[in-house]
Formats: structure tokens, sequence, C-alpha cells
């Protein structure tokens, strides 16, 4: 029974500390319709700027009181500087712009505090244990719980009870009513991304003693963030709470008595909750609006001069790895190769208008497909590599079956759900997958009777799945099935009224998107011999997202050049400094901020202009 008590104790700890992140979070995306994939970082500021404090002052107390105020100042030049101009352009530039800072923000922490795990000890008064029952609980703990409880019921107060949480209500349940009432708009929005942010930091400081700190704790608390806002309901307090308690408890009994499936069961009930009610528990509901991309360039036939310059551009290509040694060579491969997995993403995002955070599930998919298949029934690689891209296509069409009967935040957190999930399978299904410690091929096969052992095969390996993989999309984008593609992006009601099924195109185009994911994850395996969970992880989602809206979506070739600039910035810019991260990140902002059409968005528009003059 005391162990019991424990552990409820326990999960209430982890609870209200996933309350101070979700309440601000779900309180932003309700009023300002912004999801922050920055609000972990915040957290994680806090800690480590109240881990300073401490140490400078002598007081732990002083340290939660004063910790969230430098990152309240950053939260707000970071909304007024950079996520204002933004709010006309949608969800995926918002989301984007955030997930660039979260890179500049762990390099931050890493150039000041190291990379190591570091320790906040609880104030002097509160190291004790106190007796519960014929137990004994931390002191600290207790404290954590009745500070939850206390900022919930100031919360609520403030919310129901006066006139700012009176606006506040006003504007989640309708800005534009609100601001035709009365009230400033621009001035709430600042006021609750500042309060958010405030809530997120004093979490991080708070949580310090329990967690501990180090880099990357930001993407750990996020995820069940995100969770608890999808069950409890964005924009709901009361649903953040309920979610936080439940989620925290829930996450606490699963280590503690189901080890093996604690976290699937966590993204199961997400799955759940968003498939019943995708407005969650407690949220209000808003519409699916699609999620447009920053290009909105389509795909046309091929003039004399493009033809001319595509053979140019592919004679280079063929004549390139002759002049490299074997570390570029193996390098513009993994181009090729992650090329193709963000062209497949450009074709749902960028010509379908759906926002995928769980892409890279289908790329581990076609990944683990070859090496589960090689080491357990010995299949050759390459039939490996058709089974992989089945595997991910009917992977993706079951998901998708799902998915696309909503559009817009729920399509982004049901994928983000479902690749979270399959992350979770293959992290702890260890006798097949190698969970975290991954898995190598069982054999590097040849590719036209020539060993991809060596870096000059696998090159042209790589180089003419491109090639192939580009023609393919470009010809189906140029076919009448394209065009429906592209027509549901820019105005589904419109298509659905003159007799196109909506849905099941979309359904086609996820499943052929993931296919082709497939079909990258299984290059890549072949490529670098080995794969591991991490693969299917949503930073992976994330990261190929990046790729694509750098180099510009719904133009295909503008991905494939993301795709590069992100891997030669991360491989050569490593080699140079230790900053590599910062500099992916301020370059992202920079390109979300001044070249919405991304890299070869600019490009095109630098032609016309001067083909205007």
């Amino acid at each position: 029974m005391e162990l019991l008590v424990a552990q409820l104790l326990n999960g209430l700890v982890y609870g209200v500390l996933l309350f101070l992140m979700a309440a601000g979070l779900s309180l932003i995306f309700g009023l300002m319709n912004v999801v922050s994939l920055a609000h972990g970082s915040f957290f994680m500021l806090g800690a480590f700027v109240g881990l300073s404090i401490a140490q400078l002052t002598g007081s732990f107390w002083l340290a939660m009181l004063l910790a969230p105020l430098p990152i309240v100042l950053l939260g707000v030049a970071m909304e007024l500087v950079f996520l204002r101009p933004l709010y006309g352009r949608g969800h995926v530039d918002q989301v984007l712009l955030t997930f660039g800072f979260t890179f500049v923000f762990l390099d931050l922490v890493q150039t000041l505090w190291g990379r190591v795990v570091l320790r906040l000890p609880a104030p002097e008064a509160l190291q004790g244990s106190v007796q519960i029952g014929l137990g004994v609980f931390s002191a600290y703990r207790l404290f954590l719980i009745g500070l939850g409880f206390t900022i919930a019921l100031l919360l609520w107060l403030i919310l129901e009870r006066s006139r700012i949480g009176a606006m506040v209500r006003a504007g989640v349940d309708n800005a534009a009513m609100a601001a035709g009432l009365g009230a400033n708009i621009p001035a709430l929005f600042t006021g609750i991304f500042a309060f958010g942010v405030a809530l997120a930091a004093l979490g991080g400081i708070a949580a310090a003693p329990v967690l501990g700190l180090y880099p990357g704790m930001d993407s750990e608390i996020l995820i069940p963030a995100f969770i608890v806002i999808v069950i409890g309901g964005m924009g709901s307090l009361r649903g953040a709470f309920a979610g936080s308690l439940l989620i925290g408890i829930a996450d606490t009994f699963g280590k503690a008595y189901f080890q093996s499936i604690a976290l699937f069961l966590i993204y199961l009930a997400m799955l759940l909750v968003l498939l019943v009610r995708p407005q969650g528990l407690f949220g209000i509901k808003y519409s699916d609006v699609s999620i447009a991309p920053a290009v909105t360039t389509t795909s046309v036939p091929a003039t004399v001069r493009t033809r001319a310059a595509a053979m140019v551009a592919l004679l280079a290509l063929v004549a390139l790895p002759f002049a490299l040694s074997g570390y570029p060579r193996a390098l513009v491969s993994e181009i090729f190769i992650f090329a193709i997995f963000a062209m497949s993403l450009d074709l749902l995002l960028g010509f379908t208008g759906l926002m995928s955070l769980g892409h890279a599930a289908f790329f581990g998919l076609g990944a683990y497909s070859v090496a589960v298949l090689g080491a357990q029934l010995g299949l050759n690689a390459w039939l490996g590599l058709l089974a992989g891209m089945l595997v991910a296509g009917t992977g993706a069409a079951v998901v998708g079956f799902f998915c696309v009967r909503t559009g817009g935040i729920p399509f982004l957190m049901l994928t983000l759900a479902f690749s979270q999930l399959l992350f979770s399978v293959a992290l702890k299904w260890r006798n097949v997958t190698g969970g975290s410690d991954g898995m190598a091929i069982a054999e590097i096969p040849s590719f036209f009777g020539f060993t991809l052992s060596n870096s000059l095969t696998m090159y042209f390996m790589a180089l003419t799945f491109f090639v192939l993989t580009y023609c393919g999309l470009r010809r189906l984008l140029n076919a009448p099935l394209g065009h429906a593609f592209v027509g549901i992006r820019e105005n589904e009601p419109r298509m659905a009224a003159i007799g196109y099924p909506t849905r099941a195109y979309k359904l086609l185009s996820f499943s052929i998107a993931g296919a082709i994911a497939g079909l990258a994850g299984g290059l890549y395996a072949i490529f670098n011999g080995f794969i591991s969970s991490d693969a299917l992880y949503w930073t992976a989602s994330g990261d190929i997202l990046i790729m694509t809206m750098l180099g510009g979506a719904g133009t295909l070739i503008g991905p494939a050049l993301g795709a590069a600039v992100f891997l030669l910035m991360k491989n050569v810019v490593s080699s140079y400094s230790e900053h590599w991260l910062a500099v992916i990140g301020v370059t992202f902002v920079c390109c979300v901020m001044f070249f919405p059409g991304g890299l070869w968005g600019a490009v095109q528009k630098m032609r016309w202009t001067r083909a205007a003059s």
C-alpha cells in the first residue's frame, strides 16, 4: 500500500510539472492559434538560468523568483519581432520558425553550461522527508504538488473571476469578435505568450532538483506536454490540469508496473482521444483549416531550356564523384537519399497541403524492413527495399485512413501521435529492432555487379534512385492526379463541390508519400549499414520538414536543395565550429522570415524579376 501511495505522489509531482508546461502552451494555442515548438526550450532555459542564479546568490528561492524574468523578456522579443509578422501566413511558418529557435537555444545551453548532466539541490528546508502513513516521501516533492495545485487555483481564479480572464476567454472563443468589442488583441497575444513562457521557465527551475539539468531536456518535456494538451483540449486550462495529472499518474504507474509498454500506452491514449474527440476532452471545437505551404508553385511542363539545364546538371552530377574523395562522396550520396525523403514530404505538404510531423515513421519502416527481413529471413537487401516500400506505403495507408478525416492542427497532431506510437514500438521491441542500440543490416548488397562498400558505387546507386524518384514524381504531378492534389491544396471545398472525393485523394497522396519515404529509409539503411529507433523519433520528422521548407515546398527540386544545404551545414560547419546548431537555427529563422518561398523560391523570384525587367 505504501508503494502505491508513493507512486501516486510521484505521479502527481510529474503531473504538476507537466501542467506548468502545458497550461501556457494550451492558452497560447487557444488564443493565438500558434503551436510553439520552442516552448520546451523556455522550460530548459528556466532551469539553467535558475541554476546560475542559485549558484551566485546561494538561494534557491531567489532563483525561482528571478529565473523566469530574463526568459520572459526573451519570449516577448521572440513574439514581437519574429512571430507577429507571421500571424497571417498560417501554421507552417510559425511551427518551423519556433523549431528553428530550438536549435539556437540548445546551442546556447551547450555553450554556456556544457553538455553534461548538472544537479540543483532542493532548498535546505525541503531536503528532508515527511512521514505519510507507514512510508516517507520527499518534502520537496510534496512542495511541488502544493505549488502546482496553488498555481492551478490562481490561474482558474484569474481566468474565471477577473476582467483580464474574461478577455482571454473571449479571445479564445472568437478573437475577431473580442477585438470588435474593444479588446486589445495584439497586447493580449503578447501578454499570454509572456505568461506561458513564465510558467514554462518556472516549471524548469522547479523541476531541476527532481529531473536534473541537461541539454535536450526541452524535447523530453515538450512531447508529454503536447500529449497533455491534446488529451485535455487546446485552449482549456481545466483540460491542461486534468490531462497533466492523468498523464503524470499513468506514466509513473506504467514505468513502475508495465515498463515494456508504458510509453506505448501513453501515445495510444493520445491517439484514441484525437480519433474520437479531436478537440480533446475539455477543448473547444475549431475548424479544420488546411495548411497551405509557403510556396504554391505548381508543376508545369518543362521547356526546352529547362530540359537543357537539367541535362547539364545531370552530367555535372555524373562527373562530380570523380573529383571528390571518399568522405565528400559519401556525404553527397547521403544528400541524394535525404533529397528523396524530402521530396516525399513535399508531395504531401507542398502539393496536397497536408503538414505532417510524423513522416519519419515511414522512413523508419522502410529502413527496418531492409534490416529486419535481412536478419530474420535472410532476404536480399534489394527485395527488402521493395518490401520496405510496400510496408511503408501500407502503413501510410492505415495511418492516413484516420488522419485525412481531419485537417490543420488535428492532422498535425495525429501524424505526430502515430509516429511516436511506432517509435515506442521500435524502442521497446528490442529482440527484433535492437531498440535504442539499433541493428546492422545483414549484408552489403551489390549494384549491377559492383559492391556498395565502394563509395563510388554507392554514389551512383543513390544518384540513380534520386533521378528516378524525381522524374517519377514530376510525371505524376503533371498528370491529372497531380493536378487534383494541387486543387485540394488550393481549395478543398471547391474540389469536393465539383465531384472529387477529396478524402480518397488525400489518402492516396499520403500513401504514395509514405512509400517513397520508405524507399528513402531502405536506401539509408543500405548506405549506413545500421538503423536505430531514433530514425522514427519526432525530431527526425522535424529535420526533414526543415529541409523541405528551407529549399521551398511545392517545387520538388527545392526540398532536394534544402536537404543539400541542411546536411552540408550539419557536416561541414560542425567540423569547423561547435556551434553548427546555432548556424542551422539562425539560417532557418532568416529563411522563414525573409524567404517565405524557400531558397528555390528566392532563385525563381530573381529569375522572374530579371525577365520582367
